[in-house]
Order: C-alpha cells, then structure tokens, then sequence
C-alpha cells in the first residue's frame, strides 16, 4: 500500500507522538489550572504605560488586587498623571515589596 522508507516511517510516528502529547497536555490544562500555569505561563514582553492603562488593563494583568488597582486610577484622577514611579509609593496598600515587582512592569512616558 504504502512503501515508506524507514526514515519516513521514524518521522512519522514522531509527529505521532509530539501530536498526541500535545493533545494530552491541553486536556490536563483543561482540567487543571496548576498544570496551565506551568506550560502557557503569561509573560509580558513589554512594560505598560502607568498613564495611560485603564482599571479594565490593570486587571487584566492580575498583578494587582482590585482594590489596589481602583485606587491607583482613582489616584491618577486625583492627582493627574504619575510624574514618576516613586508615585506609586503614595497610592494606599503598596508598599516595598509591591512597588519594587510593579516597577518592572509599569513605566512612565
């Protein structure tokens, strides 16, 4: 029927494999969120402009609870656009510890 040479023969039951591993990977994701993480984990490649992000963005980056991302835009409105990312110091419920993981996400234009 079909007359494949030993190489094609290894290429495909290769594809075979990687294919049903794939497949069984994203039934694990399905399943559980752990297992998600650890394969598609969510990098940002690029910083977010802390001016010009909406509360909607902010969320989305699930860097922040909601609280701390409602008061930082009401903040923003308050106070007009941050001059720097020492601001963010000013903004209630982040500290140190927050503000230092935040400025590696966050810039000012």
């Amino acid at each position: 029927m079909l007359n494949l040479t030993p190489e094609e023969k290894k290429a495909i039951l290769f594809l075979l494999i990687v294919a049903f591993c794939g497949i069984a990977l994203n039934n694990l994701a399905k399943l559980n969120c752990r297992v998600k993480k650890l394969f598609s984990p969510e990098v940002r490649l690029a910083k977010i402009d802390l001016n010009k992000i909406s509360l909607a963005q902010l969320l989305e980056t699930r860097c922040l609870p909601e609280k701390v991302s409602q008061r930082i835009v009401e903040y923003r409105k308050e106070h007009g656009d941050f001059t720097s990312l020492e601001g963010l110091k000013e903004v209630k419920g982040i500290g140190e510890q927050r503000y230092e993981r935040l400025k590696k996400l966050f810039f000012i234009e």
